[in-house]
């Protein structure tokens, strides 16, 4: 049985995406293309859609989008090279509102289930917390001594985990705004983590061929095994 997958590529060709996340209905994607542009794009229809471009002012040239994630409504988030976020209405096609915090440029961002908060990460090795209904910034949380590179919110959106290219894991307890526990065992940098729908599971990724599941238990997130 031969299985046939639509393919989407754009225009020019030395424009190369660097990630792209679904909407919830997974009808539409939004692909962060290098380096200034983002594409949304009909998956049924495969044809981008819009082309979001975000400059540092009116008639300033654009930016780098350096990370991208989305929330369970039409709005999804941006980040930019030089540490700002946008925040973006996919249905109107218009930008909502600018965040400004990181002195360096956005290397992570993460909706909570509720998409009331965006937690943002940066190579200035700090985490933000965002109100997006506020649109303000609540929190710094800071202990990473390497860049941000993911964020996943645990706990109905009381705990926050980060990873870092400083090969460690941090749990944040975002009541106390403090650091409930710290995760080593990675040799190498941690590139990506993330959940199960029921919360039970944490998978890392790091540098090397390897994969790491934590079993979540209600304060603490113990390791459960190592996959080669």
């Amino acid at each position: 049985m031969v299985e046939a997958y639509l393919r989407y590529e754009p225009v020019a060709a030395a424009t190369v995406p660097f990630g792209v996340i679904a909407s919830v209905d997974s009808s539409i994607s939004y692909d962060g293309s290098t380096l200034e542009k983002m594409g949304v794009w009909n998956v049924r229809q495969g044809i981008c859609t819009k082309t979001l471009i975000s400059s540092s002012s009116s008639h300033g040239p654009p930016l780098a989008v350096t990370s991208i994630a989305s929330s369970q409504s039409s709005l999804f988030a941006s980040g930019y090279a030089d540490g700002s976020i946008r925040i973006w209405d996919c249905d109107k096609g218009t930008c909502e509102t600018a965040l400004n915090g990181h002195k360096g440029a956005v290397t992570a961002l993460r909706y909570n289930k509720l998409g009331s908060l965006l937690a943002s990460g940066s190579k200035d090795n700090d985490v933000i917390l965002w109100d997006v209904v506020g649109e303000a910034g609540l929190f710094r949380l800071r202990g990473h001594r390497d860049q941000i590179t993911d964020l996943v919110f645990l706990d109905s959106g009381k705990k926050l985990v980060s990873s870092s290219k400083d090969k460690f894991l941090r749990v944040w307890d975002l009541e106390t705004q403090h650091c409930m526990q710290i995760i080593s065992g990675h040799h190498t940098e941690i590139w990506s983590i993330d959940t199960d729908p029921e919360e039970r599971y944490l998978a890392t990724r790091s540098a090397n061929p390897e994969l790491r599941f934590y079993t979540i238990k209600h304060d603490l997130v113990d390791k459960r095994s190592m996959l080669k």
